[in-house]
């Protein structure tokens, strides 16, 4: 019996996790504290087949989690992020088996490029129920790439941009904050061109304004 003991723990010693243990995916979750990542932590702790490795804020503690826990999914919040490539980025060469996973409530063009650009291998809308999100990492810690239908979908939409070039450069020196007069004397226009292009970008964008205009124009990746 002793020699038996012996040899089903040497089966699974340093290096070779026993097959429980290796079928437990391990999740840290970033983002800022507040009720979703306590309720994300609350889901993982509890759920069958998940451990939770780890919370953390998206700041450079976060690399020193990934890297002593080795989890095989980082879950963000990317809401709460500026530019996920730069968080991403502090650990994937070193953890360049860990997959990331996004969350957001922005299902954009300019969001699945943020992502894409940030290594991420899931895309996960917030209203998604636990029972989805949880059979949702899981593919994703089997190596397969999950991304939204509705941000897919957004970013197909995009694809063709309505906007011309000057219609273009006009949003783009608006997204900068310049008055009407601002944007003529940049672009050596008329300020009456400028109100025209703008009412323009207005149409094609469904804005209201033209600060709404910018944002759509900028989701969209058409500036």
């Amino acid at each position: 019996m002793d020699e038996l003991t012996n040899r089903k723990q040497s089966s699974s010693g340093p290096g070779r996790p026993a097959e429980a243990e290796s079928s437990t995916i391990r999740v840290v979750v970033v983002g800022p504290p507040g009720l979703l990542r306590t309720a994300l932590a609350a889901v993982l702790a509890a759920a069958p087949g998940f451990e939770l490795a780890g919370e953390s804020d998206p700041d450079h503690q976060v690399t020193d989690r990934v890297v002593t826990r080795r989890p095989h999914v980082v879950l963000v919040d990317l809401d709460g992020i500026d530019d996920p490539a730069v968080l991403t980025g502090r650990w994937h060469a070193r953890v360049p088996e860990c997959a990331v996973v996004v969350l957001t409530s922005r299902r954009t063009a300019r969001v699945l490029r943020r992502a894409l650009g940030a290594r991420v291998r899931g895309i996960i809308a917030k209203d998604v129920p636990p029972q989805e999100l949880l059979d949702q990492l899981r593919l994703v810690a089997e190596g397969n790439r999950m991304i939204d239908p509705v941000t897919a979908l957004a970013a197909l939409d995009a694809a063709v941009n309505p906007l011309n070039e000057r219609e273009r450069e006009v949003t783009a020196a608006a997204a900068r904050g310049l008055s009407t007069k601002e944007i003529a004397a940049h672009l050596h226009l008329a300020p009456g061109t400028v109100r025209n292009h703008l009412s323009a970008v207005l149409r094609k964008t469904g804005a209201r304004n033209r600060w709404e205009a910018v944002l759509r124009a900028q989701d969209a990746g058409w500036i």
